[in-house]
């Protein structure tokens, strides 16, 4: 096996090159550059290949950043670029691929461009893929052979968490939470005096990917502060306010929207962890402030797709109507089923992440990441067994699964 490292020239790099050096396997690091002579030879089947779906999701970012993004005229001849950089860097890799002949790529994230490109050859020449990604969990990392966030391998299944075990579960306190640094452009606010009951509700990042990508109704900060307010106010409760916090790393304000409704305020200069603490509960797209907020022992509603969305750990709002009923719940006293917290949780710990925060590079971060690598921790033998049991399944005869199904539910 051979594990070929891709990065910009950028800290993922320089985070790689002092990983690569401690490893126990065989694994380079290629930075991204100019193009190959090589790449020539991969040009048709890279004008064969359709870049609709990245140049899209690129545009779709890109407006969010940027309403003047929204013009046509601009946007076009931008796609019309995109396209054609796009079919040379996936040229390049197929090349590069074909040369050292990697068995394994490993990325960050793996959904934005340019490494969204570089993923896309490696699967066209069945090279598997790992991707990197911060940890879920204080002092861990994410490395994951099938994606992050919404894409990775968590599991959705509230059984699969109820029937696992684990060995014990955990108990982060808020104080363990890593604050998120501010934008340097960002304003200095200074606390707010928050009211007895309210929603607590953090804006995200506008074009990230968690928005960009896995957030199907909701497609802004605005649209995300009128939904709930409209939501909020069905039921008719004039006591109960909403505090939104705008992201820490996203340098633009919604001063638009500070006095826009009675009920609603922004709390920007008071720390997330408070704002969770206190809440009545907390309403996210898909940020990690909704594992945080589990953590915490607070109840969590989603509006987009989150790799948390179990049901009875949160609620989920696919739309408005939704969104009202499930507020309506919370005022009616609905609780997380706290086993299965304990179980998520515990899960995330033990098996599926990978300990040590990647900043750190600890020795024991190292030997974790080498185990995931390899396929020797906990969470590949998870996988492994998940594997064999679906394969096991169907080959298993009609009749015989049917019944088994049976036996399974009913007796």
């Amino acid at each position: 096996m051979h594990f070929l490292f891709v990065s910009r020239r950028n800290v993922h790099a320089r985070y790689y090159k002092k990983l690569i050096s401690q490893l126990n396997i065989s694994a380079s690091m290629h930075i991204f550059g100019k193009p190959m002579l090589s790449a020539l030879k991969y040009i048709p089947q890279a004008l064969n290949t359709s870049f609709d779906d990245i140049i899209a999701t690129q545009i779709k970012r890109k407006q969010a950043k940027n309403s003047v993004w929204n013009n046509r005229i601009l946007a076009m001849p931008y796609a019309f670029f995109l396209n054609i950089t796009e079919c040379c860097r996936y040229a390049k890799y197929l090349a590069l691929f074909e040369q050292q002949k990697p068995t394994h790529l490993v990325i960050w994230n793996g959904n934005k461009l340019p490494n969204i490109t570089v993923v896309k050859a490696a699967k066209r020449l069945g090279i598997n893929v790992f991707y990197y990604e911060n940890g879920l969990l204080p002092n861990t990392s994410c490395l994951d052979p099938q994606g992050v966030n919404f894409a990775s391998s968590i599991k959705r299944d509230r059984e699969f968490y109820l029937n696992f075990e684990l060995p014990d579960h955990i108990n982060i306190h808020a104080s363990e939470l890593t604050p998120r640094a501010n934008h340097k452009k960002r304003k200095q606010f200074v606390q707010s005096q928050l009211p007895a009951r309210y929603i607590f509700v953090p804006f995200q990042v506008p074009h990230d990917t968690q928005i960009a990508s896995y957030s199907p109704w909701i497609h802004s900060m605005e649209a995300l502060y009128d939904k709930v307010m409209e939501a909020i106010e069905t039921l008719n409760d004039p006591s109960l306010k909403v505090v939104f916090k705008e992201h820490p790393s996203w340098h633009k304000h919604y001063p638009h929207l500070y006095k826009k409704h009675p009920q609603a305020l922004f709390a920007n200069g008071n720390a997330t962890a408070d704002l969770i603490e206190n809440a009545q509960a907390v309403i996210t797209i898909n940020s990690t402030v909704g594992i945080e907020a589990l953590l915490m022992a607070q109840r969590v509603i989603t509006l987009g797709q989150a790799c948390y969305n179990i049901d009875g750990l949160v609620l989920h709002a696919s739309n408005e109507q939704a969104l009202s009923k499930h507020l309506s719940q919370i005022t009616q006293g609905w609780q997380v089923d706290s086993h299965l917290k304990d179980k998520f949780f515990s899960y995330l710990k033990h098996v599926y992440s990978v300990q040590g925060r990647w900043q750190d590079c600890s020795k024991d971060h190292v030997e974790a990441v080498e185990k995931r690598l390899l396929g020797l921790d906990a969470f590949s033998q998870q996988v492994n067994k998940v594997k064999e049991h679906n394969e096991q399944h169907r080959h298993m005869p009609v009749v015989e699964r049917t019944h088994k199904r049976f036996k399974t539910r009913y007796l």
